[in-house]
């Protein structure tokens, strides 16, 4: 799919804003419905995977925000899978990433609504996982919106 102005404009709302589909078609000067497409083709194309909306999970009660670094004692795709599924059992955790030039095999985003809490998901739930042997706690203090999409869409 080419992306044209528009597409590229929709683009760089979306990325830094949580704007209605009214509001969007205003700001890129086109009708809600021609928005609406443009929205469902670069959906369609996988070029973004939807709209949802980003919940604050502090005004929820989760004051923490932890990046775990998670290393797993065997390397294969059944393994990976299994902790995966494994991690879907746990409601706290709202991400997980397979990475590579770390030490860790996994970066697993975790919220918790306490030290107490957060101990608790650690050590009695991700630390139990068959085959987790080494795991390592960031806690975010602060989350900063970089995304820079302008300078990066002006390359496509």
């Amino acid at each position: 799919m080419e992306l044209d102005r528009f597409d590229k404009h929709i683009l760089e709302i979306l990325s830094h804003e949580d704007v209605n589909l009214n509001e969007l078609s205003e700001r890129v000067n086109l009708s809600v419905s021609s928005v609406h497409r443009r929205i469902k083709s670069l959906i369609d194309h996988n070029i973004i995977s939807g709209l949802k909306r980003e919940i604050n999970y502090q005004k929820l009660g989760f004051s923490l925000h932890v990046l775990l670094q998670v290393s797993l004692s065997k390397h294969d795709t059944d393994t990976f899978a299994k902790f995966l599924e494994e991690l879907e059992n746990i409601p706290e955790v709202i991400n997980a990433f397979l990475v590579t030039g770390q030490t860790a095999d996994f970066i697993v985003e975790v919220i918790a609504r306490d030290m107490e809490n957060y101990s608790e998901i650690l050590l009695k739930r991700i630390g139990k996982i068959d085959h987790v042997v080494a795991l390592h706690s960031s806690f975010v203090i602060k989350e900063y919106n970089v995304l820079n999409c302008s300078n990066l869409l002006n390359k496509v």
